[in-house]
């Protein structure tokens, strides 16, 4: 639509030059029948006025307006248009002064040094923007689109005329900067030559915690982010020593400078919650010494009551459950952060105590279809925590979520020291898998063909956990 109406703008043009020639044709051709050529009557002067309009016309539409003008390599060229149009314009008026009436102003305008210095001095703030106009043009300095901080205002840019240039601003607001200022004080492009910015982060870790393990979760969030690049990679740095915490600093590259608050954020938010699941602690920046007791974010009986709901745990006994409780631990995930990755190897199963998350298999064509949506009471990961199984989906946290682990170790002892255990669990989990292919759909099968899973299950519980 835009280069039709620029089209349509310069063919209007074109046309319009063309008319006026005409008229200057017609009426040279009436005064060399009348006067043969005589400029003084009203013939001949027409014949002056048409054709100086109608050469200026031309020329306009030659720079400006022709689809092949040379003003369009640069980045704003309206305003050089208006330029070259000025120009034109008061070249054309100089002349016909001069043609139809015999007023030749150039005199004045070359001899008079005053009047020339009281316009120069009048109009020099107005100068300067134009010629940083002329300037800002021609070098590529700024163009629309651009994201760029001058004078300590940052915003995109939305155009540039003869004397301002407009931002739009991150609260939506228009800032008109005189031209002059881009060229007096330091300007920043965000945008060109390239695109590529860097977002640093700041952050605290006590002593306790060793440097590698956290920069080694520092550079796990930044892989996960979506919108940091992986090339350049990611970096951590340890930018020195605090009185009470290491300072670290996190830098990843992006390639829209619009996107920097939210990616910023992003940051910040999973880098807290993978610093809790990790145990590394945010020391305060405290004076006074003081002694607290450390609360369990959920009570023993509290978690007793969640795992006694979950089918292939009902059949261990009070005693057994009860130890699983006290070794399970808590751990909570922001709203997109991934919970579990489909082919990573997992000992673990989680139960959601609050929140929801999103179950997510990807196919052959690397595109990733919802399979379910968890909410409180629901669990995944039992086939990892017993069998060692890969991670058949990805789950990915869709509110924040609180969740209860459970890990592989604590049945290696219950098993040793019950073995029977592990025919009831595998029993359980072969009639919650005949259950799920019920309810997607497909037949549920014999039930020797459930027997036969259980077995299957079996056998791998023994060969994951040594068991004879």
């Amino acid at each position: 639509m835009q280069y039709r109406r620029s089209h349509k703008h310069s063919m209007k043009s074109f046309f319009i030059a063309l008319i006026a020639l005409a008229l200057a044709v017609g009426a040279w051709t009436a005064a060399f029948f009348v006067q043969h050529g005589v400029v003084n009557n009203v013939a001949g002067k027409t014949f002056v006025f048409f054709t100086a309009i109608a050469i200026v016309s031309f020329l306009r539409w030659l720079v400006a307006d022709a689809p092949f003008n040379p003003l369009k390599r640069f980045s704003v060229a309206p305003f050089l248009k208006t330029v070259v149009s000025l120009l034109l314009y008061f070249g054309g008026a100089i002349y016909l002064l001069h043609a139809l009436f015999a007023i030749n102003v150039l005199p004045l305008l070359t001899t008079s040094a005053v009047i020339t210095g009281i316009i120069a001095l009048s109009l020099q703030d107005t100068l300067k923007n134009l010629f940083t106009g002329l300037w800002i043009n021609t070098e590529r300095t700024v163009q629309r689109g651009d994201w760029v901080k001058v004078n300590n205002k940052e915003g995109q840019v939305m155009e540039v005329t003869w004397r301002t240039t407009r931002l739009l601003t991150r609260e939506n607001d228009y800032i008109y900067i005189p031209n002059r200022l881009l060229a007096e004080d330091l300007l920043e492009n965000y945008t060109y030559p390239t695109p590529l910015h860097v977002v640093d982060l700041s952050f605290n870790a006590a002593y306790k915690d060793p440097p590698n393990k956290v920069m080694g979760v520092l550079l796990e969030v930044a892989a996960l982010n979506g919108e940091a690049l992986k090339e350049p990679t990611p970096e951590v740095w340890i930018s020195g020593f605090g009185d009470f915490s290491l300072h670290y600093r996190l830098r990843v590259w992006i390639n829209d400078f619009k996107s920097v608050p939210r990616v910023s954020t992003e940051l910040n938010s999973h880098v807290w919650y993978a610093f809790r699941r990790a145990g590394i602690e945010m020391p305060y920046p405290a004076r006074t010494l003081y002694h607290r007791r450390e609360e369990p974010p959920l009570s023993p009986e509290h978690l007793f009551d969640a795992l006694r709901g979950i089918d292939f745990l009902g059949s261990l006994d009070d005693d057994s459950l009860r130890s699983v409780a006290e070794e399970a631990s808590v751990e909570s995930f922001g709203k997109g952060e991934i919970i579990v990755s489909q082919g990573k190897e997992g000992e673990s199963c989680y139960f959601i105590d609050t929140g929801r998350a999103d179950v997510r298999h990807r196919a052959a064509a690397n595109e990733d279809e919802l399979v379910a949506s968890l909410g409180p009471g629901d669990f995944f990961g039992e086939m990892g925590l017993l069998t060692g199984e890969p991670r058949n989906a990805t789950v990915v946290a869709s509110e924040d979520c609180v969740c209860i682990v459970i890990k592989s170790g604590t049945f290696r002892r219950i098993f040793n020291e019950h073995p029977e255990f592990a025919g009831r669990v595998s029993a359980a989990l072969a009639h919650r898998e005949a259950g799920l292919r019920e309810l997607k759909g497909r037949a549920a099968g014999p039930p020797e063909s459930e027997k036969r899973s259980g077995e299957n299950i079996l056998g791998a519980i023994k060969r994951f956990f040594n068991m004879r």
